[in-house]
Parts: structure tokens; sequence; C-alpha cells
């Protein structure tokens, strides 16, 4: 591999990750999400409680998908997600939602 295109690459990593990190109003709507979002206020989103909030973001999503999002993001393994998973969540909404081009849906909680 060339040099210029290993520097191209390491270019494009860059430029990628950048798009990835929130800035800090992006991570504040995000923990104000939560916080609606988590309704009997035990500091975690349940299933039902997900399942709101992707469809007030404007996703329209199935049992089943709702049932994947708390396998893959639920670390503690308790049918809920925490604020910690629930960032997360929002740094893959956000990366789908540019992906996808879901109209002009703006995944800034």
């Amino acid at each position: 591999m060339s040099l210029a295109l290993r520097s191209e690459l390491v270019v494009d990593k860059t430029k990628r990750k950048k798009r990835r990190e929130l800035s800090e109003e992006q991570k504040q709507e995000i923990k104000d999400a939560f916080e609606l979002f988590d309704t009997d206020k035990d500091e975690a989103i349940d299933y039902h409680e997900l399942k709101v909030a992707m469809r007030a973001l404007g996703f329209d999503v199935k049992k089943a998908d709702v049932l994947k999002i708390l396998k893959d993001y639920d670390r503690e393994a308790t049918g809920k997600i925490t604020f910690e998973d629930f960032n997360e969540v929002g740094v893959y909404f956000n990366s789908l939602c540019n992906q996808q081009l879901l109209g002009n849906i703006n995944m800034t909680f």
C-alpha cells in the first residue's frame, strides 16, 4: 500500500470518528430525552418506555426491533437501559440516520 493511500485512509478514519462524536449540546439533549422517556423515574428505560421513545423520535419500530436494541445495549442484562446505555443508543441512532438518510430527521435529542 502506498504512503499516499495510507495517509488518505488515516484521514478518512479521523473524519468518521469526528462525525460519531457528539457535541455537549447533543449530550445534554440525550440526557433530557432520557429523563423524559424514563416515565417511572427509576433511572432506566424498559421495553415500553424505549418503544415510546423510538416512536416519538420518528421510528416505526416493531417489537423485535426494540427487543434487539435492549439486548444489544443492556450491559447489565436487566431488561432495561441505563443512561450510559441510552447514550450509546443515541450515538447509534445518530449514525443510523446519517447512513440511511432518513428524511430530514435530525437525531439530536
